[in-house]
């Protein structure tokens, strides 16, 4: 392996603008320092970025090495599911605007994969992800609790429930910054960041040390807490139990499962209102999908009704990205975005038995936490419509890094999966499994 030391230096200088890229997209520097707000940082960080990893860029988007990288092909292929999208109805400037918004979110993804190609530089790159973002984290809960007051947080008061006096009940939800105003959003970057801290506490390598770890573990749960998302809450249960299954076995999990559940009704509130009874969120967004997957029993079930099109159709998002990429991209291109999880996750379902043949301990110590990140995104994803956004292929990008790394590692060095005839169809299957279970969810659900 090269060490980071002697690689070419503009290949450290991408990887170090990359570095910057990531940080800037969490911190929002020009939220934090109104007076940087003229200055482009983030756009010109990634022409930077872009401009000194060119060479790699140009080597993974070959087809040769996008057929070794099949998430890495489904995402180019959702680009193209936008744009087709699109041209069906002869839509042109959907075509132009869609296809240049997702571009730079391939670029960003393609710079993840093609510059995270040592595991020194696959731990740098989730350092930087943890602590920008446990520092955004802060900022938040600090002004939440209003024991500090950033101008640039605004926090959000929503629906939870009726009272005695049948008056609505109303609960305030902690917002990030940028792109991660939602709290499903912000729930998302406090699991993915959570995740990063927690295998820092399970190196036994750093000693007392890594203890320290536990002072943001804690904040980051308060964080969570207060966004009150009820996805991220699942979520986060979802990479809890990744992490204990990796490590400890399913009799382990299932014990760990069953006290998660005993401590729900100590948290109460909105985050444990999960019901989909007729005027909750739940069945709201039930409907939402029927209405969506209703869209599909047309002439556009190929390539969908077109992508930011299902606002249109059924008045708000699907609040469900695989749903959302369905019937937005049609069969086409929801099977595409799904393969962007069905190969890492494949991936990582290959690994399980091999951990013991890695030649470099930390793929083996990191395997639980890279598991934990993609089922806490995934189950993140049921509850929020981000198919196109930058935050998904971020993390999607370290999945398929990760894969990357893990074939070099192994001894005998080989692939984990390729885009052949026999991982097609088991996509295909995978894809027709899944519309089909969210098609009788709905049919079954919006009766109850």
């Amino acid at each position: 392996m090269i060490r980071s030391w002697n690689r070419p230096a503009v290949s450290q200088l991408a990887f170090v603008l990359l570095l910057g890229v990531c940080a800037a997209m969490i911190l929002r520097p020009a939220e934090l320092f109104p007076a940087l707000d003229v200055v482009p940082i983030y756009e010109s960080l990634i022409v930077a970025a872009l401009a000194c990893g060119v060479a790699g860029l140009k080597r993974h988007f070959q087809w040769r090495n996008l057929t070794q990288q099949p998430a890495m092909l489904c995402v180019v292929g959702v680009l193209i599911a936008i744009a087709l999208s699109h041209l069906q109805r002869f839509y042109l400037h959907g075509v132009k605007e869609g296809s240049i918004d997702f571009l730079k979110v391939l670029l960003l993804f393609g710079l993840v994969v093609s510059q995270t190609d040592t595991v020194y530089r696959l731990k740098s790159l989730l350092a930087v992800i943890a602590v920008t973002a446990t520092i955004t984290v802060t900022m938040c809960v600090l002004d939440f609790y209003e024991l500090a007051d950033f101008e640039f947080i605004t926090h959000i008061s929503d629906f939870d429930g009726m009272t005695d006096a049948n008056a609505l009940r109303r609960v305030s939800r902690m917002r990030g910054t940028g792109i991660f105003q939602d709290p499903n959003d912000l729930s998302l970057l406090i699991i993915f960041s959570g995740v990063i801290w927690a295998s820092v506490l399970w190196d036994r390598s750093l000693g007392p040390l890594r203890f320290v770890s536990l002072a943001p573990l804690a904040l980051l749960m308060t964080g969570l807490f207060c966004t009150k998302s009820r996805g991220g809450l699942m979520a986060a249960a979802g990479a809890f139990l990744a992490i204990v299954i990796c490590r400890y076995g399913r009799k382990v999990a299932i014990v760990a499962g069953l006290m998660c559940l005993s401590v729900l009704p100590f948290i109460g509130g909105r985050q444990t209102g999960i019901g989909l009874s007729e005027g909750g969120t739940g069945h709201e967004r039930i409907t939402l999908w029927r209405e969506g997957l209703a869209a599909l029993r047309s002439p556009w079930a190929l390539f969908g009704i077109g992508q930011g099109m299902y606002v249109d159709w059924a008045g708000l998002v699907a609040h469900n990205s695989f749903v959302h990429a369905y019937v937005e991209l049609g069969l086409f291109g929801g099977t595409l975005f799904l393969g962007c999880f069905f190969f890492p996750a494949l991936s990582l379902f290959r690994l399980r038995n091999l951990r013991h043949e890695f030649q470099h301990p930390e793929m083996s110590r990191l395997y639980p936490f890279v598991v934990a990140m993609l089922v806490g995104w995934t189950l993140g994803l049921q509850s929020l419509s981000r198919a196109y956004v930058v935050s998904t292929y971020l993390m999607l990008g370290t999945q398929v890094a990760f894969a990357n790394l893990a074939g070099l590692h192994l001894q005998p060095r080989r692939l984990l999966a390729t885009w052949d005839r026999g991982h097609l169809v088991r996509l295909a299957a995978c894809s027709a499994i899944v519309f089909l279970g969210f098609n009788v969810f709905v049919l079954v659900a919006a009766r109850i």
